[in-house]
């Protein structure tokens, strides 16, 4: 298996390597099974294993085998009951098995390897320093010092088995990882396991820290194609660590997104299909160079909290202005088409009149076009009328034109650098759009 991208920014992570074995074509072609459990019998009787100090701890679906304090560990089996439940739901219910037995995996979570090592449960292949590794219905991991990133692990490596129980699964690399890492995502709220999360902060997600990859990465290297994630290869995920970030930014995407969620889930019901990710990808044809821009603006601000449903835009082209129109802007959403074409080298005009509210507490923030100058968010004063122009095709190659954003106000003009339709919003953290009441009226005209 390869696991998880980083428990923070000063560890360096050990790439892993998913194990993916055969699948079992079924004797009766009508008929699909799940792959079958390749758990060996254990070498060791359970009083061996506890003179070793490794206890067991067993639910119906998880065994764990850990040398972890008892308290800690006797929780972790039931997460993955519940996961189970979450994985049929989204997923489907798992093929049966031949001999008709229910599904179950093996754990080993390690604080010190050298017991499992002396126990005979450690495979061959298991390098030196990993942190997580599956291979069919076992998965092997170290133990981690955040209780959240522990049960993150886990609960990746357990995804992995279920996904992989199905036979002729035929997926990216990329998906897999990715939804390992989107079931990874959870929180725990009265034992009840909540799982495929946005991270609303870093402190309830402590080892998480994919979107700040994702950011740093984007400052490093760019923002990758959502396509060319699908096509990575397993090498990818072994030496470039910000891989699982991106997978799992590109699962969280799809899954979250207004415009893909609803075939993104419909593809996850298919996957005993052959053909299930092709048709998936042959379904976002017709509006893919819409996904391709909120993509590449989400990853642009990637935040804990990222509001998915308000960052949404509803695409309009525009029109030449023959005289000066309106648009209303709201304050609780992203980018809004102001309907207008604006053309390359002409000059423009925009007023903005009105007051909206940014935040309820501890007090209503209100604010005009100008924007409020004692909080900031990428540079810029909150409530800053931004604009930006999004042409009807992109060249090839050509970086997001949405990403080039130009500061407005009250009253501003500018120069249209390419000729495009022009989208407005009031700058905003993409978490805190939810508590935002109000609009502006933006007249756009001609300048003379």
């Amino acid at each position: 298996m390869r696991t998880m991208a980083a428990l923070s920014w000063l560890v360096v992570l050990l790439p892993c390597v998913l194990v993916v074995f055969d699948p079992i074509a079924p004797a009766n072609a009508q008929e699909v099974f799940r792959v079958p459990d390749d758990r060996p019998q254990l070498p060791i009787t359970a009083k061996q294993l506890k003179d070793l100090g490794i206890e067991v701890f067993e639910s119906k679906r998880l065994r764990l085998f850990t040398d972890l304090d008892p308290e800690i560990a006797k929780a972790l089996p039931p997460l993955v009951d519940q996961a189970y439940e979450s994985w049929e739901e989204y997923f489907g219910k798992l093929p049966p098995a031949r001999d008709e037995s229910e599904f179950q995996i093996n754990g080993f979570l390690m604080k010190d390897k050298t017991r499992f090592e002396k126990a005979g449960l450690l495979r061959d292949d298991l390098p030196d320093q990993f942190h997580g590794r599956q291979a069919g219905y076992q998965f092997w991991m170290m133990d981690q010092s955040q209780d959240y990133y522990r049960r993150h692990l886990l609960l990746h490596e357990a995804t992995h088995a279920f996904m992989l129980a199905i036979a002729r699964l035929d997926v990216p690399n990329a998906y897999l990882e990715g939804m390992a890492e989107h079931f990874g995502t959870h929180q725990v709220v009265d034992g009840k396991l909540q799982m495929r999360l946005m991270p609303s902060n870093r402190s309830d997600f402590r080892g998480h820290d994919r979107l700040f990859l994702m950011r740093r990465d984007v400052k490093q290297r760019g923002i990758p194609g959502l396509l060319d994630i699908n096509d990575w290869k397993p090498a990818n995920f072994q030496f470039f660590n910000e891989s699982y970030a991106w997978a799992w930014g590109m699962s969280v995407f799809f899954d979250q997104n207004p415009r893909t969620h609803e075939r993104f889930r419909k593809l996850a019901k298919s996957l005993t299909d052959p053909l299930a990710w092709k048709t998936f990808a042959n379904e976002l044809q017709p509006d893919l160079p819409e996904v391709l821009t909120e993509w590449n603006l989400f990853a642009a601000d990637a935040w804990e909290g990222f509001d998915f449903l308000r960052s949404a835009i509803e695409f309009h082209e525009g029109r030449a202005l023959t005289k000066p129109q309106r648009a209303e802007i709201h304050a609780d959403r992203g980018w809004q088409s102001s309907r207008v074409l604006v053309e390359k080298g002409r000059r423009y005009e925009l007023v903005a009149t009105g007051q909206f509210t940014l935040a309820e507490k501890p007090k209503p923030w209100v604010s005009e076009a100008d924007g409020v100058t004692f909080r900031y968010h990428s540079g810029r004063p909150l409530g800053q009328l931004l604009a930006s122009t999004r042409p009807a095709k992109k060249a090839e190659n050509e970086r997001e034109p949405m990403l080039e954003i130009k500061p407005l106000g009250n009253t501003s003009s500018f120069e249209a650098s390419r000729t495009g339709t022009l989208y407005l919003r009031l700058n905003d953290h993409p978490a805190e759009l939810v508590d935002n009441r109000g609009s502006v009226t933006v007249e756009i005209r001609e300048a003379e």
